[in-house]
């Protein structure tokens, strides 16, 4: 699946966008060595953040300055109250694991539920929105009906990486969560890392 990235500002900063594709898989219940992890990193992340103002987290700030509803800003104000999340599957926990521990916007997304290509548009008020050649769309934010479920074989991901964060370690990145997914879920995985203005 192709992703195409509409830019709505002529002068935006460039960021690189990470497609990563992943077949046969089989999703399940998580591991309690993930569920685990993500119950002790939340509980570091609610010791080390407690007395901050979240917006002022250099890498926060970041985000915040490029785009609205950034996607880990919510989880991280609940954690700060000590409102840890749940698991939920072993693909979302992996998800949430990953984008918390290096500030990254992540959209996972069913890819048998999509039609290509699949668009990603900065809107007028900041928000990125996501939307398939069937017109199936959603905020990049926010839950959809190409979200995961126990039934998911093939899942198409993507990761926003900022300005901040060169090429080679974007690529570093992708390729440890995906010997992480591979690892818990089988199946097989390719990516594709893109340079975009936002």
């Amino acid at each position: 699946m192709k992703i195409h990235m509409e830019i709505s500002q002529p002068q935006s900063p460039s960021i690189h966008v990470g497609q990563i594709e992943y077949s046969h898989i089989e999703v399940g219940k998580s591991p309690q060595m993930l569920k685990g992890r993500l119950r002790l990193f939340q509980e570091s992340l609610f010791f080390e953040y407690e007395d901050q103002l979240l917006e002022e987290v250099p890498e926060i700030k970041e985000w915040t300055g490029l785009l609205e509803g950034v996607p880990f800003l919510p989880l991280l104000s609940d954690i700060q109250k000590e409102q840890f999340i749940d698991s939920t599957n072993s693909v979302q926990d992996l998800s949430i694991f990953f984008s918390l521990k290096y500030f990254l916007p992540i959209l996972t997304l069913d890819a048998d539920r999509l039609k290509d290509p699949l668009s990603l548009t900065k809107t007028d008020t900041g928000h990125i929105e996501w939307q398939d050649g069937a017109g199936l769309k959603g905020l990049f934010s926010q839950a959809s009906q190409a979200h995961i479920s126990q039934d998911t074989e093939n899942i198409l991901q993507i990761i926003l990486f900022p300005p901040s964060i060169s090429r080679e370690k974007s690529e570093a990145l992708i390729q440890s969560l995906t010997k992480m997914f591979i690892q818990i879920h089988g199946g097989e995985s390719k990516y594709e890392l893109m340079e975009k203005a936002l």
